[in-house]
C-alpha cells in the first residue's frame, strides 16, 4: 500500500512568504492546510496554484489573534491527517515607538506572533511526535539583533527564538524544532517603503546587494526543516546584514 502523504500546516498562506511556503511544501509532497484571516481571494489564489503544481492545499480562514483561531485551524488539520511539519510563518508587524504604543497593540502582536505558534505547537505535538515531524517558526533578524520597528515586533519576535530553543529540547528526540530570521524580502511590505530608503538600505545594509525572494525564503526554511540533526538553530536568512 502507498505511503500517504505528509501534511504540513502553514500559517498566513495566502500571499508573500507564505504563499511560497505553501506551494513549496505542495513541490515536496506535502498535502497543505494553510491558514489565512481576511484576503479570501489570495488565499483561493494559493489553492489554485497549488493544484496546478499537483498538490493539495486548504484553505481555512483563522485569527490567530484569539485562541478559537488556533483551534479552528487545528481542528480542520486533524481531519485531514496526523501532521508532519507546522510552519508558523503568520505574524503581525506593526510599527510603533514607545509613546505610540498601546496596550492593545502589544497584546495584539503577542498574540499572533507568540501566543499563536506556542498553542499550535500544543494542538500538533502529538502527531509531530508520532511522526517525528518538525516545527518551523520564522522570526525575523531584528528578533536577533534589535528591531528598527518598535518593541512590540523585536520582542515577539526575539521570544520566537526563545520557543524555539525551549520547543527544540522539550520535544527532542521526536520533534526538531528550528527558526529562520529573514531581512527584507520583496513582499507588499518591502514594495510599501519609499524607494529612497530601498536604496539606502542595499547600499548600506546588504552585504550580498540583494533582496530575498519569498521562495528563497520557503526554500531554504523547508531544507532547514528535513536537516536530520538540526534542531534548536536560528538561521539568519538576510544577506548578510547581521553577522
Amino acid at each position: 500500500m502507498a505511503e500517504p502523504r505528509r501534511l504540513a500546516v502553514i500559517t498566513g498562506g495566502s500571499r508573500g512568504i507564505g504563499r511560497a511556503f505553501v506551494l513549496e511544501a505542495a513541490q515536496r509532497g506535502y498535502d497543505v492546510v494553510f491558514s489565512y484571516r481576511s484576503r479570501e481571494a489570495d488565499a483561493a489564489k494559493t489553492v489554485e496554484l497549488a493544484a496546478a503544481l499537483g498538490g493539495q492545499a486548504n484553505s481555512v480562514c483563522a485569527d490567530l489573534e484569539n485562541l478559537e483561531g488556533v483551534h479552528t485551524l487545528a481542528s480542520v488539520a486533524h481531519a485531514k491527517g496526523e501532521v508532519s511539519l507546522l510552519v508558523n510563518n503568520a505574524g503581525i508587524g506593526e510599527e510603533f515607538t514607545l509613546e505610540e504604543l498601546t496596550r492593545e497593540a502589544w497584546e495584539r502582536s503577542v498574540a499572533i506572533n507568540l501566543t499563536a505558534p506556542t498553542f499550535l505547537a500544543k494542538e500538533f505535538k502529538a502527531d509531530l511526535v508520532a511522526r517525528r515531524g518538525a516545527i518551523l517558526n520564522v522570526s525575523s533578524d531584528g528578533g536577533v539583533a534589535g528591531s528598527l520597528h518598535g518593541a512590540a515586533y523585536g520582542a515577539t519576535k526575539a521570544g520566537l527564538i526563545g520557543l524555539t530553543k525551549t520547543l527544540a529540547r522539550e520535544l527532542a528526540p521526536h520533534v526538531r524544532c528550528n527558526a529562520i530570521a529573514p531581512g527584507p524580502v520583496a513582499t507588499e511590505m518591502w514594495f510599501a517603503i519609499d524607494p529612497a530608503v530601498q536604496q539606502q538600505v542595499m547600499e548600506r545594509e546588504m552585504p550580498l546587494k540583494r533582496i530575498a525572494q519569498p521562495e528563497d525564503i520557503a526554500r531554504a526554511g523547508l531544507d532547514i526543516s528535513s536537516w536530520p540533526d538540526a534542531s534548536g538553530i536560528v538561521v539568519l536568512l538576510d544577506g548578510g546584514r547581521i553577522m
